[in-house]
């Protein structure tokens, strides 16, 4: 157990499954408070709750859709009444459809676009505002991105360009809530989570042969990432896109 993040709170979105979960538990190991935010998995969040508090960590779970404002804004009361004040947000939450990714450009509708911007961006905006409100002693905002956003692609368009939207959003906000809160992005490449199984084998190691590193990104490796940018050692970082991808995008830097 370490102690990079001891006494703080820190709400991570989308925190049971995938990126999330890793993000969830390397924060608690480094002594955090969590608030594990979800939708809809309400027994992975309970599960998860559970094994934290029986290895003596201080965690809850809120349900919360973030692309609906009076749920996030009775998110952060839940928040209030149980910690009164929060020192780290992790917008990880993100919207997942295998049926949006592989449209084709000429078949997306403009629902497609707002059903992926609801909660990518619209999500991260609102978590964001309502979030440091709490944040009094100031504090640290990571966002999620990705290499997608940089690089355009010819698979899922709706879900790039709400990244993009991530990115510029980052850098306003870091303008607006400096020098007391922090925030920047992490730009993300190939990780290994469910977005895999939206794709064929061949794809896949298509993808797996433009990364220098020769294999896809662990969610592990994000989460370290995140402690960082969450701790006091990147206590002069802000308004940053900092891409993780095996090098898979070496002009995204």
């Amino acid at each position: 157990m370490g102690e990079r993040l001891k006494g703080k709170v820190v709400l991570v979105t989308g925190g049971t499954r995938g990126i999330g979960k890793a993000i969830v538990e390397a924060v608690a190991s480094e002594g955090a408070k969590v608030i594990i935010n979800f939708r809809s998995s309400i027994s992975e969040a309970e599960e998860m709750v559970r094994k934290l508090r029986d290895a003596g960590i201080d965690a809850i779970s809120v349900r919360a859709d973030v692309s609906k404002e009076s749920e996030v804004e009775r998110m952060f009361e839940i928040i209030r009444e149980n910690y009164g004040i929060l020192h780290g947000i992790v917008n990880n939450a993100g919207h997942g459809s295998g049926r949006i990714w592989n449209k084709r450009f000429t078949d997306l509708a403009w629902s497609d676009f707002e059903e992926v911007l609801s909660v990518d961006l619209k999500g991260t905006f609102l978590v964001s505002k309502f979030g440091v409100g709490l944040m009094r002693d100031g504090g640290s905002i990571v966002n999620v991105a990705s290499i997608s956003a940089k690089m355009g692609d010819i698979m899922g368009i709706p879900y790039l360009v709400a990244k993009a939207g991530v990115i510029s959003l980052t850098k306003s906000m870091a303008l607006w809530l400096a020098p007391k809160i922090r925030v920047n992005a992490l730009v993300l490449g190939s990780i290994e989570t469910g977005w895999i199984n939206w794709l064929s084998d061949d794809e896949v190691k298509r993808i797996i042969n433009y990364i220098p590193m020769g294999r896809l990104g662990r969610p592990e490796e994000v989460a370290k990432a995140v402690v960082f940018l969450l701790s006091d050692e990147s206590s002069f970082i802000t308004g940053h896109a900092i891409v993780i991808d095996g090098g898979e995008c070496m002009a995204c830097d």
